[in-house]
């Protein structure tokens, strides 16, 4: 049966919820489970519980000052007191992380106690959308191809060539910060997200599947993943070039538009291969 794609979000949401609540119950019924899931972590206490994720996720306090969700699916609670907090996905690639641009760069300076320059703000908020003058702008450079200029009118954006053309030090600004700042870009997308308590942040990536769509099951460090994403951003971070370049490609996946905001995707080959 084909799903719209307001339908397919929907239905990625609550199957990913029903493959945590999968993966919770058949680590506290099978004990082999939990055991070797310890191993595989380092753990010192081998026994203990699997808690929270699934359809009941709670709310946590925001580094914004409102609730937000945590970035944690999992958390095994370890008869040594010790816990670790794990992310699952439950497929090679898609969304890990759709947030705002205002909401992105105030949870950013938040979390990092720095402030993103001004000229590297002004090309976040055109590329993605927020942008106050986007239409002013875009009556002000010559048309080079009318399908992009139709798409930027209607998403009310600039695409990569464009905002090139329109200021060439927000464009290479921009790319400049994402490879200078890579490893916590990962860590925001990946464990902490706007959740302002370290007790909410994710430590490991699961990718498990126990509803028969993909059959995976490898554990990733999420502090490993900041670091390897440092490593090779200047390798992997680029612009597209399709449609004028509509993404940003990152160490661990891509960047793109959609519905007015910043939706980072997660990429499984990406994250494997820098692993290796």
């Amino acid at each position: 049966m084909s799903r719209d794609r307001a339908e397919g979000w929907k239905h990625a949401k609550i199957s990913g919820h029903s493959n945590e609540d999968l993966i919770k119950n058949k680590l506290n019924s099978d004990k082999n489970e939990l055991f070797n899931l310890g191993k595989r972590l380092g753990n010192s206490s081998l026994t203990g519980i699997a808690d929270v994720g699934g359809l009941c996720e709670a709310s946590v306090k925001s580094v914004l000052g409102n609730s937000t969700k945590s970035k944690t699916d999992l958390i095994i609670k370890w008869d040594d007191k010790s816990l670790s907090k794990i992310s699952i996905k439950k497929s090679q690639g898609g969304q890990v992380y759709l947030i705002r641009t205002s909401r992105f760069i105030n949870g950013y300076e938040k979390h990092f106690a720095e402030t993103i320059p001004d000229n590297v703000k002004e090309a976040l908020y055109l590329f993605f959308g927020e942008g106050k003058d986007i239409a002013s702008i875009l009556s002000e450079i010559k048309i080079y191809d009318d399908k992009i200029r139709k798409y930027e009118i209607r998403k009310n954006r600039l695409v990569w060539k464009t905002l090139l053309i329109y200021n060439e030090n927000y464009a290479e600004s921009l790319l400049q910060w994402l490879i200078d700042n890579a490893n916590k870009i990962a860590m925001y997308c990946f464990s902490m997200g706007l959740a302002e308590n370290k007790d909410d942040w994710a430590e490991y990536i699961w990718y498990k599947n126990l509803l028969g769509e993909d059959s995976m099951d490898l554990l990733f460090s999420i502090n490993e993943l900041s670091s390897l994403s440092q490593v090779n951003a200047k390798k992997y971070i680029i612009p597209g070039k399709v449609g004028g370049g509509t993404t940003i490609q990152l160490p661990f996946g891509f960047l793109q538009w959609h519905q007015g905001q910043m939706q980072f995707h997660h990429k499984f080959s990406r994250i494997q291969e820098m692993f290796k």
